[in-house]
């Protein structure tokens, strides 16, 4: 209670200061930063909103400390706390990309257990897919080969595009124009995918008045019209 009372009475400065601590996920921001933005610009907003990036785990952290007034980030739903308000954007998935010349790119059934034999390149633990993948390997009892480790989802797709190895990676981005040339998706259903969602995170206890809710404003309407333009093109 003591430090519910703290977070509301630091969330209350903020407002008066008229400043708002905002988190967002690097591999969300890559392709929604641009987006959210602009009206950000467009209604003067831009010196109150104070914006950081941070793995998804740190961000729930920071939030539910009362250190950020909102944050948009990947999770797992089941590792929500009850703590938070929570609002789903989009529901995202993971795939897997390997070489066409990949002997499991030429396979009729291909399996996640068979992609585990060979070698993977993930996105580092700032990210939700090695969490991810790690589950997906423990439910089949089997020690993944991860060959490499990074912060970039271009140099995953690079060293995938050399036949070096497997890549484990979300869709929360659209690729560059070309970027997804040579390579392939792997289909798998051997395994259970956990529910993921970007969501728009807060403190339950927070009120969404003023700044916070034009902020919030401004998100969901940026990720509807994203989901809308991503709906047409299918």
């Amino acid at each position: 209670m003591i430090n519910n009372w703290q977070h509301v009475n630091e969330s209350i400065s903020h407002l008066r200061q008229h400043t708002l601590r905002f988190g967002i996920e690097p591999s969300v921001s890559e392709h929604y930063l641009p987006a959210l933005t602009k009206p950000i610009i467009e209604q003067d907003l831009l010196s109150s909103v104070h914006t950081v990036e941070m793995g998804a785990n740190q961000l729930v952290k920071q939030v539910l400390a009362g250190q950020l007034d909102l944050a948009i980030s990947g999770n797992l739903d089941q590792t929500l706390d009850e703590r938070l308000a929570v609002t789903p954007l989009r529901p995202f998935k993971f795939r897997i990309l390997a070489n066409p010349d990949h002997p499991l790119a030429k396979s009729d059934h291909p399996t996640f257990a068979e992609a585990l034999k060979s070698p993977f390149v993930l996105l580092n633990a700032t990210y939700l897919n090695k969490l991810v993948f790690r589950q997906l390997a423990e439910q089949l009892s089997i020690e993944p080969q991860v060959l490499f480790e990074s912060d970039s989802s271009t140099l995953i797709k690079g060293l995938v595009k050399e036949n070096l190895a497997l890549g484990f990676i979300s869709d929360i981005t659209t690729p560059a124009e070309g970027e997804d040339d040579d390579l392939v998706e792997i289909p798998f259903d051997d395994v259970q995918v956990p529910s993921v969602h970007i969501n728009l995170i807060r403190r339950a206890h927070q009120f969404p008045i003023g700044l916070v809710k034009q902020v919030i404003d401004i998100i969901e309407k940026t990720f509807a019209d994203d989901n809308a333009k991503q709906e047409n093109k299918q």
